[in-house]
């Protein structure tokens, strides 16, 4: 299998926005248009689903319904769009994302499993990890790029 695996920050940029935080418009539509242009080469792992979903919960739980509703809303459209191009978190990945956790470690880094998990998915399908935050894939020794770096 040959393509991308979008991380959670990455697929993140698409979801619905409060007001106060449209300065990044530019680089939204970019990477839609990105995203359109690849979409047959994508796919999501169910750790993002669930780091999505924990998101989602921790706004009800702070009261704020709309937003969580607009984010359960579009979460929804991402799951029917994504829903044969999900990939569980296998016996594999998880053995990859023992050893890919204790690299990183060695290495000085402090990552948290669920970027392990993610690393971990990405390897064992042949796919690079496209993340908005580099840093925490740079130890793992598993190709990634940027959306918003390869846009500009």
């Amino acid at each position: 299998m040959s393509g991308y695996l979008l991380d959670t920050n990455a697929i993140s940029i698409l979801a619905p926005r409060p007001a106060a935080q449209s300065a990044l418009r530019s680089h939204v539509a970019r990477f839609r248009a990105w995203v359109r242009e690849h979409d047959d080469q994508l796919f999501l792992s169910a750790i993002t689903l669930a780091e999505i979903q924990a998101g989602i919960s921790q706004l009800e739980r702070k009261g704020s319904a709309r937003r969580a509703a607009a984010v359960t809303h579009w979460l929804s459209a991402v799951l029917e769009l994504y829903d044969s191009r999900t990939l569980s978190f296998s016996s594999p990945a998880a053995l990859e994302a023992g050893r890919l956790l204790d690299r990183a470690i060695g290495a000085g880094a402090n990552p948290g499993f669920e970027d392990a998990a993610i690393a971990a998915t990405a390897a064992v399908n042949g796919l690079t990890i496209v993340t908005a935050n580099t840093r925490h894939f740079e130890h793992f020794g598993v190709p990634y790029m940027s959306p918003l770096d390869e846009l500009t």
